[in-house]
């Protein structure tokens, strides 16, 4: 809980510099969001571990393949860095390099997901009778 009220308190305490700086100096504005994004996400590590850990004892006592659990992780993993590096980016006024980093994360997901999809696809062919 301390490190959501630290997580709040930067954000509210970032939220209100920036909107002074945009006044003054626009161009401070993106440092310091890159700046506040980091201490951010660094406050936050310890909590991802948790989960993490939490994910794999889960995965462990329901026995899911450590290869689903892998691929899990990778997706989440892809999908909250490519939103947190867009949104940066449409913080800086650049929208449609926020967008094109959606779609590569996206692309990113689909290369993943292609082993996964060929084996649903074998073992559905498998049940078919021929």
């Amino acid at each position: 809980m301390l490190a959501l009220m630290r997580v709040v308190g930067l954000g509210l305490l970032a939220t209100v510099l920036l909107v002074v700086i945009r006044e003054e100096r626009s161009e401070l504005g993106v440092i310091l969001r890159v700046g506040v994004g980091a201490a951010l996400l660094l406050l936050i590590l310890p909590d991802v571990g948790q989960v993490v850990a939490a994910i794999v004892h889960v995965s462990e006592l329901a026995r899911i393949p450590a290869r689903f659990l892998t691929l899990l992780l990778k997706v989440v993993g892809i999908s909250y860095l490519t939103v947190f590096v867009a949104q940066l980016a449409r913080d800086a006024g650049e929208a449609g390099t926020g967008l094109r980093v959606e779609l590569a994360g996206k692309i990113a997901i689909l290369m993943l997901a292609i082993p996964l999809i060929a084996s649903i696809a074998q073992t559905v062919l498998k049940l078919i009778p021929s």
